[in-house]
């Protein structure tokens, strides 16, 4: 601490001598920073710009990355420098989306992370704090907190209820809320035909009150947020039935001076059916993750990163998702077959991480090298092939070409005479959902119908089909025919009520024949598979879209960071062309409002808001 107290005084006394020999200049490179956490200013000064061009700092695991020195991060590290208040606890870089991440602030108030929101003479950048660069004279805060707050009157009324929805907008001045117009508010319900764009049953415009009312909504789970931010966060919401209501009946008796007395009128209740709690099973899953972000092995992590991505929740902590994509950053899988290639693929694309380009490896390449001009992989298997038609068509492959084609055709072939792919209902889910993505097709229609028989003549009475594994794909095959797992009943039983009556009470999924001695690694395996499942989604819809790289090396204008390396004589890089702009976080890129991709425009979603959220528009 001396150390730092003597080089923060000679550094003091250096800008001193500058202002007092060149008072012009000092002043036209002054930097306004104020760092806020709730009610605590930890910094507020002036500090001078840094004219370095190019500086090297160091992420949390003291690997050095060059950054401009204009930047809004070069700023707060010199700020750092300056200040006992404050250091950066923990800076992360993330290469897929070639950007540092301001995780955590230690300050007087403690250890701050994952929320860090900043501006720039009062307006919000839509970059990232590495690559948005100042030239003199801003004003820029730094704060703690959300920017955004939704508040309900209530989480639980009845159909003959008003709902009141305030919005707030937080002022980080004077750290307090004010209310927040000119916003639509909306009621909505998860799209099962389109999963990153809510139906919205009910809308209405905040009020110079900055509130929205809402009567006489149906029964039902909704979920509430504001339109413009995409519906990300949201705040839940349960309708339940108004009570009857209660009849005086007359008479001569003496219950009450009047001669009258009130009962109510006895109710039939329907037979309500228990339902399957996302938030407990979220919890179990993020209580198992590892330190180093994973869930265990590679087939653990790879189905809890799928299930992840299928539904929002809430209750998903922000530093979870940081972790496990920071795993995936960092982490190559170590199997040689290709079926652990495809999984760990629709793992990296559920998170919006780039196959062609994540830690190094081009997935698509391996999997697409064990092509054979007919089949994929291994001759007797058609498993491998299946997934390959499933990552590949969320990889910018199209029917066009004979990859595809030719995989079809080969699936096809093995069904047996039965409808089935290997007499399993898990394989002829999974082939359900490969061949549904290539409709229409006479002889892709016939097989999916011969393979919806078999499904159908498998089904239990239980509703389920033989185990929670088989139950969950096969809910996800029924959703990619296009039809409703909750119609598919059977002595009064569907897929989906198997699930939820094997939910634990310790809300991890059991098996009824081993329900005491279930590995814990079985339990995470099939919650993932049960929560992706009842997301309503098949694993296509859940998958991110990538289009396919161009071979052709094509030099891209450089960003202002290679303009300034540039100006000190480093040689630039030529680079491929980047899939789904990746000049931006492939994540976010890849669900550009703008943007379509074979013929589906793609919207943003509350994956890609959350990563927004923690990198900007990078």
């Amino acid at each position: 601490m001396k150390i730092k107290n003597i080089f923060i005084t000679l550094l003091l006394s250096i800008i001193l001598l500058t202002t007092i020999t060149n008072s012009t200049k000092a002043d036209a490179t002054d930097i306004n920073l104020t760092i806020r956490d709730g009610d605590t200013i930890v910094f507020s000064s002036i500090v001078p710009l840094n004219i370095s061009e190019i500086i090297s700092i160091n992420d949390f695991t003291g690997n050095p990355h060059d950054i401009d020195s204009k930047s809004v991060l070069s700023l707060i590290n010199d700020a750092d420098t300056l200040s006992t208040d404050f250091n950066i606890s923990d800076l992360e870089y993330y290469d897929s989306f070639g950007s540092l991440y301001l995780k955590c602030i230690t300050d007087i108030v403690g250890n701050q992370c994952d929320n860090w929101q900043y501006t720039i003479n009062n307006i919000y950048p839509e970059t990232g704090m590495d690559s948005t660069i100042l030239t003199g004279g801003e004003n820029v805060y730094l704060y703690f907190g959300p920017q955004h707050k939704t508040t309900l009157n209530s989480n639980e009324i009845k159909t003959n209820e008003d709902l009141i929805v305030s919005t707030e907008d937080y002022d980080y001045q004077n750290n307090s809320w004010i209310k927040r117009t000119g916003v639509i508010i909306g009621i909505t319900q998860p799209d099962p035909n389109n999963p990153w764009s809510p139906i919205e049953i009910l809308t209405n415009i905040v009020d110079g009150n900055g509130k929205a009312t809402f009567s006489l909504i149906p029964e039902g789970l909704y979920n509430v947020g504001i339109k413009e931010d995409f519906y990300f966060p949201t705040e839940t919401l349960t309708v339940t039935k108004s009570p009857e209501p209660i009849i005086m009946i007359g008479g001569g008796g003496s219950v009450s001076s009047g001669g009258s007395y009130y009962v109510p009128l006895p109710v039939i209740k329907p037979d309500t059916k228990k339902e399957f709690d996302f938030k407990k099973a979220f919890d179990f899953l993020i209580l198992k993750q590892k330190e180093n972000g994973s869930f265990g092995e590679d087939i653990y992590t790879d189905w809890t990163a799928i299930s992840i991505a299928s539904k929002e929740n809430q209750d998903i902590k922000t530093t979870s998702i940081i972790k496990l994509i920071k795993y995936f950053e960092e982490f190559k899988t170590l199997s040689t077959f290709l079926t652990d290639f495809e999984r760990h693929t629709m793992a990296l694309m559920s998170l919006g991480l780039n196959p062609y380009n994540t830690n190094g490896e081009n997935y698509i390449k391996k999997i697409v090298d064990n092509f054979d001009g007919k089949q994929f992989g291994d001759l007797e298997k058609d498993n491998d092939d299946i997934f390959a038609l499933i990552v590949l068509n969320n990889s910018g492959y199209t029917k066009e070409e004979d990859i595809i084609n030719n995989t079809i055709t080969f699936i096809l072939s093995k069904q047996k005479e039965n409808g089935s792919w290997d007499e399993s209902v898990d394989m002829t889910s999974a082939a359900i959902q490969a061949l549904s993505l290539y409709q229409p097709n006479e002889e892709i229609n016939i097989a999916l119908a011969r393979a919806k028989e078999f499904l159908k003549q498998n089904q239990k009475d239980d509703g389920g089909f033989g185990n929670i594994f088989s139950t969950a794909w096969t809910i996800q095959g029924i959703l990619a025919l296009s039809e409703k797992p909750e119609e598919w009943i059977k002595n009064n039983n569907t897929p989906i009520d198997y699930l939820i009556k094997n939910q634990d009470i310790t809300d991890i999924e059991k098996n009824s024949s081993t329900e005491e001695n279930i590995n814990i690694k079985n339990k995470i395996w099939e919650t993932a598979y049960v929560v992706t499942a009842l997301s309503n989604k098949t694993w296509n819809q859940i998958m991110q879209k990538f289009e396919k790289p161009i071979n052709t090396i094509i030099v891209e204008e450089k960003n202002v960071l290679e303009e300034k390396i540039n100006k000190v004589s480093k040689t630039p890089t030529q680079k491929t062309k980047k899939i789904a702009n990746q000049n931006i976080s492939t994540a976010i890129s890849a669900f550009d409002n703008t943007k379509i991709i074979n013929n589906q425009t793609i919207k943003k979603n509350w994956f890609k808001k959350l990563l927004e959220n923690i990198f900007g528009n990078l």
